[in-house]
């Protein structure tokens, strides 16, 4: 206990002293940059010189659009001081979720939300902020190249490096995003592995006559299962101050609680690859006739839970192949083959003129090959949407998908949506739309055979309705969400999916401020939320509020953020986690929640240097021992985290 207390004071005496090295830094750069960032982090200033290496260039992103892409938004990437504490996803302040204790593990947001893409789906990922997807993966438009390097130590330990670089080189264009983590955890079998890798690359031709877009994405996770602490009561009624005045005592020490799982690892890995092609039609005279696209998607995903010397009080000595090594595998992979014509490219950025209408439509065929649970089958999905907008300031949003043959037989999606303009200039807008689900279930919830679950369901189509509006202006957001659910599939308490006997409403509403005030900033989140049945569990209220000051020293050469992060949620019977099936599962035994986590930050940068250092959960323990997200799984206690970014323009 004394030598971790030693190393945490010996970085924060490092951390102060290379805020004097940052100051020499900033001497060899232009003394240009970001004379004004007092009134906004968002704001910079272009090197005079432009010579290599710029302390700033614009560069833009926009989401990949895929398979069924729309005109697409580009945005500045932040490169402001108030997010660089934000090295991990669930740090976010837009991100409100329960997890597992520590970072890279499971998690599941506290705002209900229902998606359902078209098509064949297995199951839902309990690792969505980690684990990429093709909607997730960014386009940049850069002039010349950008990279972005950054690297987070703490202590149990762990580690977070990410790296990304794009560049642009005549008519290619391509990206690169590394992200790596390694965690201990503080608690017994809590380590944590994981390895996200994701290219894109686009090439057109000079003439706009034919291009293509490539991506890949490997997702790679070598984890630790502890299933949460034994006994929840011994942990949660210990005394803080009796703690402090022992530090010796077992109990003090987060590894010595036992757990359910003392010798349970997951390991997972997901490969993506996507190819789009598009030929722009016109004749000899120019005239375009919109644009044939045809894209080839391949995705695999092999999971495997393996456990020995097994805990019969969790495994209720219900074993159907082994009864002292459990090794649950989940294997199958899927080939998409979409052929559509639109008035509009792939990529293609959103129009500002005052009159159009953009449609799309085509057909697709996806072929599925699961080995555990079993499966083999076809599905073909006809598809159409259209963006319109009349008089200037009315866009109107409108797609549909019907699917036929095998699994997904009968499947049916349709959204329609609107937005009016109020101000462009303010980004003021007001909104709603409706969305309608008849889709099949997950698969995982129709058919499954494992060590120790076995199920055959024959459930019907679930028939999901979200009703949304919305108001913005600059970044400000009102939304209000209202979702009625028929035939609602979930996992009960004895990890078996049921059926919710009566149809659920979900009521939510959620406001988020980024607050911007000279040399203060803040952003808000908060959400209020209800729902009527038990199988949707959610808190009354969730909330998230990340707030700094800022100011300069040594001549403005060196820029200090001082800044702090709460999180609280109303106490409610939030869901467990099945490491065996990786999902999450309806419980009514433990509540958590009211508990309020308290980070602190201190951020320094010079040019295109930043370096923090951050307290995380520090009232752990003074008020009590409540601080769970997910029943049994505790969240780390005080810690300690260092972080250096550094960005690189040529």
């Amino acid at each position: 206990m004394k030598k971790a207390y030693f190393c945490r004071l010996l970085f924060l005496v490092l951390s102060i002293g290379l805020s004097g090295c940052f100051a020499h830094l900033y001497a060899q750069e232009s003394d240009q940059h970001e004379q004004n960032s007092h009134a906004n982090p968002h704001v910079h200033h272009v090197d005079s010189s432009m010579a290599i290496s710029p302390a700033f260039m614009p560069v833009n992103f926009a989401y990949l659009p895929g398979t069924f892409f729309n005109p697409v938004e580009y945005e500045p990437v932040d490169i402001s001081m108030f997010h660089k504490t934000d090295y991990d996803p669930l740090c976010s302040s837009s991100n409100l979720y329960q997890q597992l204790g520590t970072y890279c593990q499971a998690h599941k947001s506290m705002l209900f939300d229902y998606q359902h893409e078209p098509g064949f789906s297995m199951l839902q990922s309990p690792y969505p902020l980690y684990f990429k997807q093709l909607k997730d993966l960014k386009y940049y438009d850069v002039q010349t190249s950008f990279t972005d390097l950054a690297y987070t130590i703490g202590f149990a330990p762990e580690h977070n490096f990410s790296a990304t670089h794009t560049q642009k080189i005549r008519q290619f264009n391509y990206a690169v995003n590394l992200n790596g983590y390694s965690n201990n955890g503080q608690f017994m079998n809590q380590k944590t592995q994981m390895l996200d890798l994701n290219l894109i690359l686009h090439y057109e031709t000079p003439k706009d006559v034919y291009g293509v877009t490539a991506a890949y994405i490997l997702n790679h996770l070598n984890c630790q299962e502890n299933g949460g602490i034994s006994d929840y009561s011994l942990f949660t009624n210990r005394n803080f101050w009796e703690d402090m005045r022992d530090p010796n005592k077992p109990i003090a020490n987060p590894s010595a609680f036992s757990v359910t799982f003392p010798n349970a690892v997951s390991r997972i890995n997901t490969h993506d690859a996507f190819v789009q092609q598009y030929v722009n039609l016109k004749d000899k005279k120019g005239r375009y006739y919109g644009t044939l696209v045809h894209s080839t998607e391949f995705g695999k995903v092999s999971s495997n839970f393996l456990d020995y010397n097994l805990n019969n009080d969790f495994y209720q000595n219900q074993y159907y192949i082994n009864t002292d090594t459990t090794s649950d595998s989940l294997n199958y992979y899927n080939v998409v083959n979409t052929l559509q014509w639109a008035n509009y490219k792939p990529l293609s950025p959103v129009s500002d003129n005052n009159y159009f209408i953009r449609i799309a439509a085509g057909i697709r065929h996806e072929y599925v090959n699961a080995e555990m649970p079993f499966y083999r089958g076809n599905n073909f999905t006809t598809f159409a949407r259209t963006n319109i907008r009349l008089f200037k300031v009315w866009d109107l949003y409108g797609s549909f998908a019907y699917s036929f043959n095998h699994y997904n037989r009968n499947d049916a999606i349709a959204n329609l949506a609107a937005q009016f303009t109020i101000s462009k200039k303010m980004k003021h807008y007001i909104g709603g739309g409706i969305d309608f689900y008849r889709v099949s279930p997950d698969f995982l919830y129709t058919f499954y055979i494992g060590n120790n679950n076995v199920w055959y369901n024959d459930f019907r189509k679930e028939n999901n309705l979200k009703v949304n509006a919305f108001w913005t202006i600059f970044d400000y957001k009102l939304s209000f969400n209202y979702y009625h659910l028929g035939n609602y599939v979930y996992l009960n308490s004895h990890f078996e999916p049921t059926v919710c006997e009566k149809s659920v409403d979900v009521v939510q509403f959620n406001f988020f401020a980024p607050v911007r005030y000279h040399n203060f900033y803040m952003d808000a989140n908060l959400a209020l939320q209800h729902s009527t049945q038990g199988c949707v569990s959610v808190p009354l209220f969730a909330g998230k509020l990340h707030a700094a000051y800022a100011f300069n020293i040594f001549r403005k050469r060196l820029r200090i953020m001082i800044g702090g992060d709460l999180l609280y949620n109303t106490a409610y019977t939030a869901d467990g986690y099945n490491p065996i099936l990786h999902q999450f599962y309806v419980q009514k035994d433990v509540k958590v929640g009211n508990f309020l986590y308290f980070d602190a930050s201190l951020t320094l940068q010079v040019q295109r240097i930043s370096f923090f250092v951050k307290g995380g959960n520090l009232i752990a323990g003074v008020l009590n021992y409540n601080y769970f997200t997910t029943p049994y799984y505790p969240m780390q206690a005080q810690s300690v985290r260092i972080g250096i970014t550094w960005r690189f323009y040529d």
